[in-house]
């Protein structure tokens, strides 16, 4: 009888990689047809079908785990003469549901590209996407699969010595360890070091057409204290762009100065206090303390620097400008911050700390002005760099942050405490007399006669995924998809729980792909706004930046 009983309770049976669970189908299914609602980016479809590959697998053992929790509370179960018919019926459903969200998953993302001036498509690669999705969520289910078979064995061997719920929990819990042991000790140093070799080795390659500088006024030329050889990829693209002397004066009419760009390679010098004294140096030798502005610019994790976030302040000036740069690693920007958390706050305050030293020694009325600048990454080490008192006394004069990733401490904050009745996207902060937000929007302007004494200006996307990522939008909706929107956010857009987080975050491997002024992909015009309200030089006009707007964008 209690046998009887017994095979009656394990009617709904554990999912096994030759007996799948139905119910974790039905939800896998429901979960994938989900991810081709719109979110901040256009996909494509390989993207897309990684998304929903990742999302099946999310809903199917979800589905597993439902049923093995109602075996576990022994619930009454379906009758098997209707069970049948049951799956059958969700089979359906999600077959329906799966075909009704293809047949709209060209005007949902046709939604989103026309509001970013992108073509449409005319229909999603159904195949290939749902081939795709198959593959990785057979992929990953089979690993769950793996280990939950692996620590049933392991947990098994000890019930020969020991009491068995005893046994099951001692081998289980060492078999864990041993498996997390050997992932964080070996696999994850083994692919950090196969990372780093290969971007290393990236590194020194020279950009298409970028040749040592003639001007004595950049790094890597005859003159200067770091080589060319030395400066890593990013830093030769960095000397080589950006106007020259005759390109300021073409523009402006007036007589101009060569602009200094000064940048130390990761491999210029041992250690990142050697790389900020070589920096010093360097600065020294082309006279960057002696200009009008000075800029301390963080770069991203492979240590680039965007030109066009650079250049309009070298032509409002008329090349009377320094800008410097020091690189910390090879790695790209969401690579480094998991990887490397950190690096780029420690980089970034050695390098301020010594460039400040110096230019606080010199006499007030003979030094520049400083500013900072930094874009994604950049920005994340850049806004921790300055220490409290370069706030207070003998104060730099601003910053500009451009994409600031949703880690950054003081972005963060700003939009926790914004104004009420501002945005999460476009958050207004105190009386704006500090901290300001610039980006491609409409909105509430502040007054730009109410500034402070220090200038700090972000520069920000709605549609950046990389700046409004949140590690709650798993379970609660983000306040910047709340009315009233960004401009370049799709109507059709809504949060979904999971869903949504899975979005965005493939949506952040891939931003900066968006055309310039969405996404991660930051305009040359929000750059150009952005220098004029923190630094605006003596004389320049709205024409002269409407000049330059046009000049800039065309390269």
């Amino acid at each position: 009888m209690n046998a009887s009983c017994s095979n009656t309770k394990r009617t709904l049976r554990e999912p096994g990689w030759w007996r799948p669970s139905l119910a974790g189908l039905y939800f896998g299914g429901m979960w994938l047809a989900l991810t081709f609602t719109p979110s901040l980016i256009p996909r494509p479809w390989l993207f897309q079908g990684v998304l929903g590959g990742i999302a099946f697998a999310f809903g199917y053992w979800f589905g597993a785990a439902l049923i093995w929790l109602w075996n576990y509370l022994e619930l009454p179960i379906v009758p098997s003469r209707w069970r049948r018919s049951l799956y059958g019926l969700l089979v359906l459903a999600t077959a329906l549901r799966i075909g009704w969200y293809l047949w709209n998953a060209s005007g949902w993302q046709n939604s989103t590209r026309e509001l970013m001036g992108m073509p449409d498509v005319e229909g999603i690669h159904y195949v290939r996407t749902l081939l795709v999705a198959a593959a990785i969520a057979m992929v990953l289910i089979g690993l769950v699969w793996a280990l939950i078979r692996s620590t049933k064995i392991m947990a098994s061997i000890p019930r020969n010595y020991i009491q068995r719920r005893i046994a099951s929990v001692v081998g289980g819990a060492v078999f864990i360890v041993l498996l997390v042991q050997l992932v964080n000790g070996t696999l994850v140093s083994a692919t950090i070091t196969v990372i780093d070799e290969t971007q290393a080795a990236t590194d020194i390659l020279d950009p298409p057409g970028a040749v040592p500088p003639a001007e004595s006024t950049r790094s890597g030329s005859r003159a200067s204290l770091v080589s060319w050889d030395r400066l890593g990829k990013a830093g030769k693209l960095f000397v080589h762009e950006g106007p020259r002397r005759s390109d300021i004066e073409a523009f402006t009419g007036k007589e101009a100065k060569n602009p200094i760009r000064v940048y130390v390679g990761l491999r210029s010098a041992e250690d990142t206090l050697a790389q900020a004294t070589l920096a010093v140096e360097e600065l020294k030798r082309t006279g960057a303390f002696s200009r009008k502005l000075l800029v301390i610019a963080t770069p991203t994790g492979t240590g680039w620097v965007d030109n066009l976030g650079i250049a309009p302040l070298e032509y409002m000036y008329g090349g009377d400008t320094a800008v410097v740069g020091v690189q910390y690693s090879y790695l790209q920007s969401p690579l480094s911050l998991i990887l490397e958390p950190g690096r780029s706050q420690a980089s970034a305050g050695v390098v301020f700390q010594a460039i400040y030293g110096y230019w606080k020694s010199l006499p007030e009325e003979q030094r520049p002005k400083i500013y900072l600048f930094g874009l994604s990454l950049g920005s994340h080490g850049s806004e921790t760099s300055a220490p409290l008192y370069a706030y207070v006394s003998d104060a730099f004069s601003g910053a500009v942050w451009a994409g600031p990733p949703f880690r950054n401490p003081l972005w963060r904050n700003i939009q926790r405490n914004r104004n009420q009745g501002s945005t999460a996207w476009l958050p207004h902060f105190e009386n704006g007399s500090m901290i300001r937000v610039i980006g491609p929007f409409d909105g509430p302007k502040i007054n730009s006669d109410s500034w402070g004494p220090i200038r700090i200006a972000y520069v920000v996307n709605p549609s950046d995924a990389i700046v409004f990522f949140e590690e709650s939008m798993w379970f609660r909706e983000p306040d910047w998809m709340k009315q009233p929107r960004g401009s370049d956010l799709s109507p059709l857009l809504r949060w979904i729980p999971v869903i949504t987080f899975l979005q965005v975050g493939l949506d952040m491997l891939f931003a900066a792909e968006a055309p310039p002024g969405h996404g991660h992909n930051y305009a040359v015009e929000d750059y150009a706004d952005a220098w004029v309200e923190v630094s605006a030089a003596a004389g320049w006009t709205k024409p002269d930046t409407a000049r330059l707007k046009i000049l800039l964008a065309d390269r």
